[in-house]
């Protein structure tokens, strides 16, 4: 998930690209398979183990336990839960094989590492693990800085965290080589030696490497982080600085697109992700990068092609908004420059407000085009919009698609309808979020406007009442244009 604005559900994504500016290593450019349909195939949750008899219940089929599975998936903040990760990947094989469910896991390298600040703690002599020299660990915003104190998140509701990862630090990369060799590698290539012996290897789904890497962009943002940065005094502007200098790059020698150039780093890190576990004896047609797919440079600096590499199959979060809202057509034009490979949906779930596919549609647009797995998500941060995605990922219509799924039949993609109002409401749900960039690169808070849609439009959208949904978010354009020409 990369930018949730309250009330409109957006996640900033656009199909672009840039020309080349220098030359991509060789780790990233290739890709381990061809095949576009490969058994067997997995549908996901992101749910604990101590959930699966739940989740066993609630969708009623389970596949043939060979070609399609069902199965569950286990989200770890690596640097936070170090010591408990082997007990983790035990507690999730057993459960597995117990009952007779797929398992994922999902290792996040860059998002939450508060425990550590003998690596981000480069400003406050006075609280632990300060070290000046920790400024390289962490982003800057601009050639000469200033690094970056804090990152800030919304997924649901606005959180400000330590400061982003540097992804090129040397530092950093050290201590993931050592937590992936030394402390993942080990139990869990253990626990597959277990599955083979036991003729069950299909019931390992893979591992899902990194949480959608990323530069920020805080002149792009949605109104309620952007309150919050400014609460804060924190700087705006674009992050990735510090990796722009390890990669060679200066003020005197900028990269021709920046966004592109950082976009190769996201991909080159992502690599690097994928050949640490590779060389500590995990499969690669079982390892999948966790990239927004189509999102918008402006704000993440992420191409969907970052998902590619020499050691990984592609992965990609596939929310159906934003150029996915109709296809994914983002995503086949991709895998076709790249062979077809087999991919994976990673984090998915179609029940943003405003969507306009059903679900049985939208899972045929994963399998149905060579994904082999789609993982569905409910977690997001606040209460609004976890208790929106529950609803929808075991809604009866979810439910009749995952289970005609799980059972071996085709599944059908609807066309979506260019007069559907969902659609419409989309479009100016489009336009709300470019003016409120426009007002934000020009320095202006469009908090107040924006607060003005935060509640109302998705409880409409719940209940149905499109109409006065698509008046309010008319509402907001309007007040919105109305202050632009007063201040023509």
């Amino acid at each position: 998930m990369v930018l949730f604005i309250p009330g409109i559900a957006f996640i900033a994504m656009s199909a672009v690209s840039a020309p080349c500016c220098h030359k991509v290593a060789a780790d990233v450019v290739g890709g381990q398979d061809t095949a576009a349909t490969e058994a067997p195939s997995y549908l996901l949750f992101w749910r604990s183990p101590e959930q699966a008899p739940d989740l066993i219940k609630a969708i009623g089929e389970q596949g043939d336990g060979q070609t399609r599975l069902l199965g569950f998936g286990v989200p770890c903040a690596t640097f936070v839960q170090e010591k408990q990760i082997p007990d983790s990947i035990h507690q999730a094989f057993a459960v597995a094989r117990q009952r007779n469910l797929a398992v994922m896991l999902h290792f996040d390298f860059h998002i939450e590492w508060p425990n550590r600040p003998d690596l981000w703690n480069w400003f406050d002599p006075n609280k632990p693990g300060y070290n000046p020299n920790n400024r390289r660990n962490v982003e800057w915003f601009c050639w000469d800085g200033p690094p970056a104190k804090a990152r800030y998140l919304n997924w649901g509701e606005a959180q400000k965290m330590p400061p982003p990862v540097c992804f090129t630090s040397k530092a950093v990369r050290a201590e993931w080589t050592r937590l992936i060799h030394d402390v993942i590698a080990p139990p869990l290539n253990k626990e597959l030696a277990l599955l083979e012996r036991e003729g069950k290897g299909q019931l390992f789904a893979g591992i899902l490497v990194g949480s959608e890497p990323a530069f920020d962009n805080y002149n792009h943002t949605d109104p309620e982080t952007a309150k919050l940065i400014a609460t804060d005094g924190a700087p705006t502007g674009q992050l990735g600085y510090r990796a722009l200098l390890d990669r060679g790059f200066s003020k005197d020698h900028p990269p021709a697109d920046i966004h592109h150039a950082l976009g190769e780093i996201i991909q080159e890190t992502v690599a690097f992700w994928c050949k640490a576990f590779a060389h500590a004896g995990l499969p690669t047609q079982r390892l999948y990068p966790h990239i927004p797919a189509g999102a918008d440079l402006e704000t993440t600096s992420a191409p969907v092609a970052s998902a590619f590499n020499s050691w990984s199959r592609p992965g990609w979060s596939t929310y159906p908004v934003g150029p996915l809202q109709h296809d994914f057509q983002t995503i086949y034009d991709e895998l076709r420059k790249h062979g077809s490979p087999t991919w994976g949906g990673v984090e998915a779930n179609a029940g943003f407000p405003g969507t306009l596919v059903d679900w049985e549609s939208y899972l045929a647009w994963h399998y149905n085009h060579g994904a082999n797995l789609v993982a569905v998500n409910i977690g997001a941060t606040g209460t609004d919009l976890p208790a929106l995605l529950e609803k929808s990922a075991f809604s009866p219509e979810a439910l009749a698609a995952y289970r005609k799924f799980l059972k071996g039949e085709k599944l059908q993609e609807k066309l979506i309808s260019a007069d559907l109002p969902l659609k419409r409401i989309r479009s100016k749900m489009d336009t709300l979020q470019a003016a409120f960039r426009r007002w934000q690169a020009a320095g202006r808070d469009p908090a107040p406007i924006g607060h003005f849609v935060e509640d109302r439009p998705p409880a409409l959208l719940q209940a149905n009442k499109l109409g006065e949904a698509e008046a309010l978010i008319d509402e907001a354009i309007k007040r919105l244009d109305e202050k632009d020409d007063e201040r023509k």
